[in-house]
């Protein structure tokens, strides 16, 4: 699935501007009058790559940028002046907002450093990009459909090339890279949550690791770009959403539909930190039976090394939102891909099956983190050996997939608000 490319797709904070909700503390700002008035001298003489690029965002995003960089530029200034002071601080002072950056984007911008400037890597498309290529400070090339070109300028390697391997070992030294890790899998575990259950989950976390006082570990997650990348507003309330849903209102209109589900399911920190892990290719549930089948088939299939991580990964995001035309059969694409080396329809079927029991045992964004086997609802089932459509799922197998028969005129239990008869029924006609 290709992402979404732009300032509003790779966090909710930088659309905050617009609706006048500062994230502002004081410990994220940098004091710009410690610029000497000689290097803007210097630099209004030669603009530089990194200026003309701020130069190409309109005020509102250059705000957002500001806001999530935590430069202390003034608001009340022109256009002109403030991207001087912007760039003078990224150029000035890159360890302090190499920081604030989320490990995923650190991990690439090495990896991009240890390439060279202007090499660039061939790369998937994520559910979301990096910070760094939204914003531009990263060359990158997205004009093929399967891969994106991806490389560093020479100014830019300038900048922070000097300064990655010392931010990289204090966020893992610090604490700040699990607690991070730990904040997404939370997220990527419910979907969207409540501002309040996002910080009590949080606190769990914290008792769980032990490792800073209440105090600092408050401003340490306040201050994370988890925060600023994703709270989200809607109905007048204030929500952390997973940064792979890119229409949180859709998940929170489709949880009405199951509003017997109250609470979130109980995950314990350490789970949460298994959620977290590899970003941006989240997965989970590896580790139990269904998993263990599915790394299995997979790899039987010829899936290895980071194909295997991303197919795992589709799986998990396609299973969320079960129902949808579009996902339902993309939860078997990995399967449906290399239909042509499984030698027969049990084998074939085999794997369906697999795949489906699998995604039955994930955690559901719309059952607020139960599975579909603990609700009994929202599963995936195939087609049993005397189902009287046998010989029209042999010749199709992926229509062979349906919920439990239904009254033609009542809604589909899968969740699409259809009723049956256009939905999963159509296929039974």
């Amino acid at each position: 699935m290709q992402s979404q490319w732009g300032i509003s797709s790779v966090g909710r904070a930088f659309e905050w501007h617009s609706k006048g909700q500062e994230f502002d503390s004081p410990m994220l700002h940098f004091p710009l009058n410690r610029v000497s008035s000689t290097f803007f001298h210097v630099m209004k003489q030669k603009r530089s790559v990194i200026f003309k690029t701020l130069e190409s965002f309109p005020r509102v995003e250059l705000e957002d940028i500001r806001q999530f960089f935590g430069a202390d530029v003034p608001t009340k200034v022109r256009k002109p002046e403030f991207v001087d002071r912007l760039g003078a601080y990224i150029i000035e002072r890159p360890a302090e907002w190499l920081g604030r950056m989320l490990e995923r984007d650190l991990r690439l911008l090495k990896r991009l450093i240890e390439a060279g400037p202007g090499v660039p890597l061939y790369l998937d498309y994520p559910d979301f990009p990096s910070v760094l290529e939204t914003i531009k400070l990263l060359g990158s090339d997205t004009s093929d459909e399967n891969f994106r070109e991806v490389w560093i300028p020479k100014e830019f390697y300038d900048v922070v090339a000097p300064h990655i391997d010392n931010v990289l070992r204090e966020g893992e030294e610090s604490g700040l890279f699990e607690m991070e890790q730990a904040a997404l899998g939370y997220l990527c575990l419910y979907g969207i949550m409540t501002v309040d259950e996002f910080f009590d989950k949080m606190l769990d976390y914290w008792e769980f690791s032990g490792r800073h006082s209440l105090e600092s570990f408050t401003n340490m997650v306040y201050e994370s770009p988890v925060v600023k990348l994703c709270r989200v507003d809607s109905g007048g309330e204030r929500f952390m959403c997973a940064p792979n849903i890119f229409d949180p209102d859709e998940i929170l209109d489709r949880r009405n539909e199951y509003a017997g589900i109250e609470s979130l399911r109980r995950f314990s920190p350490d789970e949460a930190l298994k959620a977290g892990a590899g970003s941006p290719y989240f997965v989970f549930g590896l580790d139990s039976k269904e998993g263990r089948r599915l790394v299995e088939m997979l790899g039987n299939l010829g899936y290895a090394g980071e194909e295997l991580v991303r197919e795992e990964h589709d799986i998990w995001m396609n299973a969320q939102m079960i129902g949808k035309d579009d996902t339902t059969e993309a939860i078997f694409a990995s399967v449906s891909r290399r239909q042509e080396d499984i030698e027969s329809f049990e084998d074939y079927n085999e794997c369906m099956e697999i795949v489906a029991a699998y995604a039955n045992t994930l955690p559901k964004w719309l059952l607020k983190g139960y599975s579909s086997n603990e609700k009994n609802c929202l599963k995936v089932v195939l087609q049993t050996e005397d189902d009287p459509i046998r010989t029209m799922v042999k010749k199709n197998p992926l229509l062979g997939l349906f919920v439990p028969p239904t009254p033609p005129d009542d809604p589909c239990p899968c969740g699409s608000r259809l009723s049956y008869r256009n939905c999963h029924g159509k296929n039974l006609n």
